[in-house]
């Protein structure tokens, strides 16, 4: 089956990748994978660890992403530095959820180096979670306009240079990881892909949906 060779979705019928930022060179990423669908097992640890606070989850997650890590090794074998996205920290989480996923992938720490959480991207302050967006357009102005302003890169030392992967829980369009890796760039980063333990399903556009079943020529 025929894959988008930027954000590694099936694409089916498709012609073209309907992901709004798989179009556009403005994106900061490069390519991301995901470790599973955002489905049964994994969407509900993801749910339990990410919003109760459930840390017996991290060790079935991280297991998973040392698993998809390992399995897929010479894809990766040009990473210098694997980077967990930051998470909001303080009045909603006492802890960051991937940054201890990231740190428990012990197989993983052997053959790349991990930063822990916050060492090196960060969260100065709390923003509203994207998952709250009412329009995926929404989830774009909101990733822009309160996220961007809420990274901060503590080492800006560690990314210089360096090919980097951003690992986070969920990929639904790619607007937070656009956000982290337009910073780490920034700051001198060679380059900045993406890996997520779960992948939303991929929507296409309205315009997309209204021209099905019409001819394209």
């Amino acid at each position: 089956m025929r894959r988008c060779q930027i954000c590694d979705v099936a694409l089916g019928g498709w012609r073209h990748c309907p992901n709004f930022w798989c179009g556009r060179d403005d994106r900061g990423w490069d390519v991301a994978w995901a470790v599973a669908e955002h489905r049964g097992e994994v969407r509900d640890a993801i749910a339990a660890l990410k919003y109760h606070g459930d840390r017996s989850q991290v060790a079935l997650l991280a297991a998973r992403l040392a698993g998809y890590l390992l399995s897929h090794a010479p894809v990766f074998e040009e990473v210098d530095l694997i980077v967990p996205v930051p998470s909001n920290v303080g009045r909603r989480r006492a802890f960051d959820p991937i940054g201890a996923v990231c740190a428990a992938a012990a197989p993983v720490h052997e053959l790349w180096p991990v930063a822990g959480p916050g060492e090196v991207v960060a969260k100065a302050y709390e923003t509203r979670p994207l998952a709250d967006a009412p329009t995926a357009a929404a989830r774009r102005l909101w990733a822009a306009a309160e996220l961007r302003p809420a990274l901060v890169v503590r080492d800006p030392a560690a990314v210089r240079g360096r090919r980097v992967l951003a690992v986070d829980d969920v990929f639904t369009d790619g607007s937070t990881l656009r956000e982290v890796a337009r910073l780490m760039r920034g700051e001198g980063a060679r380059a900045v892909s993406g890996l997520v333990l779960a992948r939303r399903p991929v929507r296409p556009p309205a315009s997309t949906i209204a021209g099905w079943g019409q001819k394209s020529w």
